[in-house]
């Protein structure tokens, strides 16, 4: 009796522990948050939801911090998430707090099908991020004792979505990449072709441009016993913008903004512990986050294109492969290019989907192959500089 009921017990362990691999996989991560007004509970709370954005990071997971901090599935006395998040279970398993910062690192089980709730999600993107640059003139005079804050928000998010396994990040380029802001409601060709050239260049497949438009300092006041009372604040207002290179179409483009109490005297180094600790440090560090999530977001589910790079006679390559996770069976529809001139002599292009189905025959790390998937459809209208994207 003894010997079954250890055997039950052993095939129960072995049951639980199987369907709870199947069901996801555990991540540990850690995370930080500013202890502002004396609230520590507050700022607890803020280190576990950057503890957990950095481990959906890692599984590849979409999250967000209103999907942490509404009603849904209860992960502990603290903390709640939606029903729809990928988090199924997290354990706190080391706190510190040194008076102004709380440091935490969490356990979490993550649905392993984070990946598959889009099919394109499973498909690498290559990302080239440009630098953030100074939105103007003005904007530049408000870095004034903050060099290089430029190169540090962009490493900050940057080496924060190439955490994300969906996307390829490639190394920032240090160019300066002219937005205009057009009047006219038509495309804007001169970007279009530099986005062609970007993508020929790089073989990118979307590009990150961040803009700062705001580092101000504001005093409290001139009256010296105001200011005896209270800091000075600074603010973090920066933009970015995320394009398909082959489509030229803006994907994405947000504005975060935000201040914190100045305290910081001169000498510093934006890459000090005193500045990353302080609460204007803190503050930058959240708004990153925040765009990280924005960006990942976008681009995971976001459906592919490839350039055709060879035609033969019954098939045609793509500059997509097997880094990419293209698998041999995938499907994808054409996209004819026609260039055109304007009545300025401009020369655009615009793609028109033939809805016509080539399927992946063969595979190799940087292409793959693709013939019709119809075999009464042939290749003889595919044109080198045409484009194909992922079939639903």
């Amino acid at each position: 009796m003894r010997a079954y009921l250890k055997a039950l017990g052993i095939a129960a362990l072995a049951l639980a522990l199987s369907s709870q691999a199947a069901f996801g996989a555990w991540y540990t991560a850690r995370g930080s948050a500013p202890i502002i007004d004396g609230d520590i509970a507050q700022a607890r709370r803020g280190a576990i939801d950057d503890a957990l954005r950095n481990a959906s990071l890692q599984a590849g997971a979409d999250i967000s911090v209103e999907q942490i901090l509404e009603n849904g599935t209860l992960l502990n006395e603290r903390m709640q998430v939606r029903a729809r998040t990928p988090i199924r279970h997290m354990t706190v398993i080391e706190e510190q707090e040194d008076g102004r910062v709380v440091t935490v690192l969490v356990k979490a089980l993550i649905d392993d099908s984070v990946g598959s709730d889009c099919y394109a999600g499973n498909i690498k993107k290559t990302v080239l991020p440009f630098v953030f640059r100074y939105e103007d003139p003005s904007a530049s005079l408000t870095a004034a004792g903050m060099e290089d804050f430029d190169q540090y928000l962009s490493n900050l998010i940057y080496s924060g979505i190439a955490q994300s396994p969906a996307l390829t990040v490639l190394p920032s380029d240090n160019a300066r990449l002219l937005i205009t802001q057009s009047r006219s409601s038509g495309p804007d060709y001169n970007l279009q072709r530099t986005l062609d050239s970007i993508s020929r260049r790089t073989q990118a497949q979307f590009i990150i441009v961040g803009s700062i438009n705001s580092i101000a300092k504001s005093d409290v006041g001139k009256n010296a016993f105001t200011k005896m009372l209270y800091n000075p604040t600074r603010t973090a207002r920066f933009n970015i913008k995320v394009f398909d290179v082959y489509t030229g179409s803006q994907l994405f483009s947000k504005d975060y903004e935000g201040d914190a109490e100045w305290t910081l005297e001169p000498p510093f180094t934006i890459r000090s512990n005193e500045f990353s600790s302080s609460e204007y440090g803190q503050r930058v560090q959240q708004l990153a986050k925040y765009a990280i999530a924005d960006i990942v977001t976008t681009l995971r589910c976001h459906k592919p294109n490839a350039r055709i790079v060879q035609v033969g006679a019954d098939t045609f390559k793509i500059n997509l492969g097997s880094n990419e996770n293209i698998q041999v069976g995938m499907k994808f529809t054409l996209l004819h290019r026609t260039d055109y001139q304007d009545r300025h002599n401009q020369t655009y292009y615009n793609y028109d989907n033939s809805n016509v189905i080539y399927k992946v025959v063969a595979v190799s790390p940087t292409s793959a192959t693709l013939a019709p998937a119809n075999i009464k459809q042939q290749v003889l209208n595919v044109m080198l500089d045409d484009l194909v994207t992922l079939a639903n």
